[in-house]
């Protein structure tokens, strides 16, 4: 089981760390981008979240800082990766993920996830996350109930 250690953000998320120990070790993979992460940082709680779209993104500039998508979307974490990751041969920046959902998403209904969602709640740094398992998140609302009449959509995020 990875340890990590939870730091609460003024912004009212959180930073998840990763505790370096044998069982991380083990599993370290030097061409994997995700072994490289010491952190995922979230936004805003997960509370009321039920998935996240995922993007790994290989022309960060930097490490640590908060990465930003164009267009239409809500970005609500991303991975700060440790001292020594590599940059990327093809793009000499640096592979981070990011964790985003489209304006749209808030109109799905509490049973249906986008091709490729992850459960927030599974992913930890150096850990890709599962995706949302529909028997976990039935509320027990019909059919045509959003989230976004629920109030469970995400509020949007500057990414500026």
């Amino acid at each position: 089981m990875l340890k990590t250690r939870t730091l609460p953000r003024s912004d009212g998320g959180m930073e998840i760390l990763r505790i370096l120990d044998d069982s991380v070790l083990r599993r370290w993979t030097p061409n994997d981008p995700v072994s490289y992460e010491k952190s995922i940082v979230w936004r805003q709680s997960l509370d009321g979240l039920d998935f996240v779209r995922v993007a790994f993104i290989k022309t960060a500039k930097s490490r640590r800082g908060a990465l930003v998508l164009s267009g239409d979307l809500i970005v609500l974490g991303y991975a700060k990766l440790t001292d020594d990751a590599p940059i990327d041969p093809e793009t000499q920046r640096y592979t981070r993920r990011i964790f985003y959902l489209k304006d749209e998403d808030s109109s799905l209904n509490m049973n249906h996830f986008p091709a490729g969602s992850i459960d927030p709640r599974t992913i930890l740094p150096s850990v890709c996350g599962e995706p949302p398992k529909v028997e976990q998140v039935e509320r027990g609302y019909p059919w045509y109930v959003s989230r976004a009449e629920l109030g469970l959509s995400s509020p949007p995020v500057s990414t500026g």
